[in-house]
C-alpha cells in the first residue's frame, strides 16, 4: 500500500440526501485519507447538518464565499494538488468500498512522476440498489482477482476518445505535490471528464486500471448526468466536441489518423442511434438529426448498421 499523503475533496451543493452515505463510505476505509474536505458550494438545505457528526473524525467543512458552477467547484478542489501526493475528487452522492484507497493507491508505490489509478465501478440507483443494462456501465471487465494492470498512455487516451468514461469518483491522481497542467473545461455539459483525464494522461508517467468494482456511481434524477439527458441532442454535440478535443493528443501518422476519424464518425452515429432507441418518442428525431449532421450520411448508415448487428448478436446469444 502506498504511504503517500492522500487528500479527498468532496464538492457538494444541496447534498443532504446522499452526503451522509458518501462520508460514511470514506470513514469506513481501511486506509483513511490524511485529510477529508467537504467543499460546500453555498448549500441552502441541510447539508451542513449531515456533515457535522463527521467533524468529530477530523473531516473539514470548507464553504465557498459565493455559489459557483459545479465545474468551477471541482476546479477549485484541484488547487489542493500542490498540497498532497495523491488527490481524490469524490462526488457527494457516490460511494467507495472499504478497501478503495488501499487497493487503488497501491500501484503508486515507486512511481516518481504524476500518475493515474482508477477502479472499476458499479451503478446504483437512488436507494443504493445495483442497476444493470442502462446507458452507463464500466468500460472494462471486473476480474476474479481484481488485479491492477498498467495501461499504456495511448490506449488510455483512445479509450477516452471513445467516450468510455472511467467515472470520476473511481480515480486517484498522483500529483507529487504539483499543480496539474489542466482542469475541467467550462464549455462542456457532460463530457469534460473524458477530456480532463485524457489531458492528464498525456503527461502521466504511469496509468493503472484496478479491475475490481470498488466504487459505486449513483444514478438519480437530480444528478447532472440525468439532467443532461433531458436535452439529448446537445449531449450528442457535446460528445463530438470531446472527441475533437482529445484528437490532438493522439500522435499518429496522417493516414492512420484519417482512418480513425472515419471510425469516430461511425461511433457518434451509433451512440446517437442507441440514445434515440432509449429515449422518449418526442426526442428521437432531434437525436437522429444531431447524429446524422455530425456523422454524415455514409457514416450514419454504417453506425446504424453496427447497432443493428449488435442487437441481432445479443438476440442470438439469448436463444
Amino acid at each position: 500500500m502506498s504511504a503517500d499523503r492522500l487528500i479527498t475533496v468532496i464538492p457538494v451543493y444541496n447534498g443532504e440526501r446522499y452526503l451522509g452515505a458518501t462520508l460514511e463510505s470514506v470513514a469506513r476505509q481501511s486506509r483513511r485519507p490524511d485529510r477529508v474536505i467537504v467543499q460546500d458550494n453555498c448549500s441552502t438545505d441541510g447539508t451542513r447538518a449531515v456533515f457535522e457528526p463527521y467533524s468529530k473524525l477530523g473531516f473539514e467543512w470548507c464553504p465557498n464565499e459565493r455559489h459557483v458552477t459545479s465545474t468551477e467547484n471541482f476546479n477549485h478542489a484541484l488547487r489542493l494538488a500542490a498540497e498532497t501526493d495523491v488527490l481524490h475528487l469524490l462526488t457527494a452522492d457516490d460511494l467507495i468500498k472499504p478497501d478503495f484507497y488501499e487497493r487503488v493507491a497501491a500501484p503508486f508505490s515507486g512511481v516518481k512522476g504524476q500518475a493515474l489509478s482508477y477502479s472499476a465501478y458499479e451503478v446504483i440507483d437512488s436507494k443504493g440498489s445495483l442497476m444493470a443494462g442502462g446507458d452507463l456501465s464500466c468500460p472494462f471487465a471486473v476480474t476474479e482477482k481484481g488485479e491492477a494492470v498498467e495501461i499504456s498512455r495511448e490506449a488510455f487516451i483512445l479509450t477516452q476518445a471513445d467516450l468510455r468514461t472511467i467515472c470520476l469518483p473511481a480515480v486517484l491522481i498522483k500529483t507529487n505535490r504539483q499543480l496539474l497542467h489542466t482542469s475541467f473545461r467550462m464549455d462542456f455539459i457532460g463530457s469534460a471528464d473524458v477530456v480532463f483525464y485524457a489531458e492528464i494522461a498525456s503527461r502521466a508517467e504511469m496509468i493503472f486500471e484496478v479491475r475490481a468494482a470498488l466504487c459505486q456511481y449513483r444514478r438519480h434524477a437530480e444528478a447532472t448526468t440525468s439532467r443532461n439527458l433531458k436535452d439529448p441532442a446537445a449531449v450528442v454535440a457535446d460528445e463530438w466536441k470531446a472527441i475533437q478535443s482529445i484528437a490532438p493528443l493522439i500522435g499518429w501518422p496522417s493516414f492512420r489518423k484519417w482512418v480513425w476519424w472515419q471510425r469516430q464518425r461511425c461511433l457518434i452515429a451509433a451512440r446517437s442511434k442507441m440514445m434515440a432507441m432509449q429515449n422518449e418518442p418526442d426526442k428521437i428525431q432531434e437525436i437522429c438529426d444531431a447524429g446524422r449532421q455530425i456523422a454524415g450520411p455514409i457514416h450514419w448508415g454504417l453506425g446504424n448498421l453496427a447497432v443493428a448487428l449488435k442487437k441481432v448478436s445479443r438476440q442470438i446469444r439469448g436463444l
